[in-house]
């Protein structure tokens, strides 16, 4: 049982607090600019023995000195050897706009190798590859760049009026939408796993159209939410997003009893 901690997962986890007999591990993928402390507050209000296993990703936090990765393959080859050890208990994926996309890819990653299948998959926030016409603002000048990360409303203002801090945290930011517009294009077969979709009425970036078109990627259950909010309605409308994730897990671990 993978349950004692190590260097590796220290750094890919670093707010981990395991548990002596989880009955699921739950991977919490961040969006573009975010890292794992966006998952801490959740810890303590998931449903009993579900351990909350936030992923830090490269160039952020105690990661800041680590190049951000730029595409899925590469993600893939060092990502995918730090979750398989935590993979030993019944796990799900819960992935937030470009944590959404790392998230299938994991998942399409475990169909493909013959690995383990997670009892289900959120995927908030986040439009299917198959329909994913935003613009790839990672190709912009700095300035265009910037102005676009404004449109998203995810960066604080004072964070983007920062000189030094934004020449700091700029390199990463750029990597994650790169990784968020990457297609690995290897397997692109639906999945076999529960699916659960979290939608803002209000996003301006990914409309309910398009998250409709999520049912495609999975030939088990699929159910779509809406919530109210934009882009990043799980900062605006938080408790009522660790609601339904509370429910959907509690669902897929009991079908799974």
């Amino acid at each position: 049982m993978a349950s004692a901690s190590s260097p590796v997962l220290d750094r890919w986890f670093p707010s981990r607090k395991p548990l002596p007999e989880p009955r699921l591990r739950l991977f919490c993928l961040p969006f573009a600019g975010g890292s794992a402390a966006i998952y801490t507050p959740w810890s303590m209000a998931l449903p009993m023995g579900v351990e909350l296993c936030a992923v830090q990703l490269p160039g952020r936090e105690r990661r800041l000195m680590e190049p951000a990765l730029k595409s899925l393959p590469e993600l893939m080859d060092v990502l995918m050897p730090a979750l398989t050890p935590l993979m030993d208990r019944p796990f799900a994926l819960f992935g937030y706009s470009m944590g959404a996309r790392i998230g299938l890819e994991v998942a399409r990653t475990l169909k493909r190798q013959g690995g383990p299948k997670p009892l289900g998959f959120i995927a908030a926030a986040a439009p299917p590859p198959s329909h994913n016409d935003r613009e790839p603002i990672h190709t912009l000048d700095d300035a265009g760049f910037i102005a676009k990360l404004r449109e998203y409303d995810g960066t604080p203002e004072e964070v983007l009026q920062h000189k030094e801090l934004l020449e700091l945290i700029l390199p990463t930011l750029r990597a994650d939408f790169a990784l968020a517009w990457s297609e690995n294009g290897k397997d692109t077969a639906p999945l076999d796993i529960p699916l659960s979709v979290y939608a803002g009425k209000g996003d301006k970036h990914v409309g309910l159209d398009v998250m409709e078109h999520w049912r495609a990627d999975s030939t088990a259950d699929v159910r779509i939410r809406h919530f109210d909010g934009g882009h990043f309605f799980i900062r605006s409308h938080g408790p009522q997003v660790l609601a339904a994730v509370r429910e959907d897990l509690t669902r897929w671990m009991t079908a799974a009893t």
